[in-house]
């Protein structure tokens, strides 16, 4: 079953603006933010110093429905592109359901990150579907 259907964001180094807008135009509180800086280090891949008190990732709920948020700093993941910079991300318990939908995804369309262990999760990867939609699709347990 899949845990939960997702909105995802990307700004261009605006991301916390756009939090605090959203906060006050729908009347909610982001429920949490993470910089670059908070991520864990990476020896191969160092994070600019201009990047790191951007946002990596946040989240809040807007009118019931869970949004995540972050800036997308040129270089590191998906290109920006402003009007295409949502993604649809896919969040489950099963390995099995999210390597298949991770691979049917794919048909046609183009792997922008491969399904690979991440520090927040089992299994993470990104595709751009043969429609043009990005998702975003994440394989995780509770602990």
């Amino acid at each position: 079953m899949v845990k939960m259907l997702e909105v995802y964001l990307n700004f261009k180094n605006e991301a916390a603006a756009a939090i605090a807008f959203y906060e006050t135009v729908f009347h909610v509180i982001c429920e949490d933010k993470m910089t670059f800086a908070d991520a864990p280090e990476d020896p191969k891949n160092p994070i600019p110093e201009a990047c790191k008190e951007l946002i990596i990732n946040a989240s809040m709920t807007i009118e019931g429905v869970p949004v995540m948020i972050s800036d997308v700093p040129d270089g590191m993941g998906l290109p920006f592109i402003e009007g295409n910079n949502i993604s649809l991300v896919i969040s489950t318990e099963d390995e099995v359901k999210i390597d298949r939908i991770f691979s049917r995804l794919a048909e046609g369309g183009k792997v922008t990150m491969p399904l690979g262990a991440t520090f927040w999760s089992k299994k993470f990867g990104m595709v751009v579907d043969k429609f043009g939609i990005n998702w975003m699709l994440n394989y995780y347990t509770e602990t």
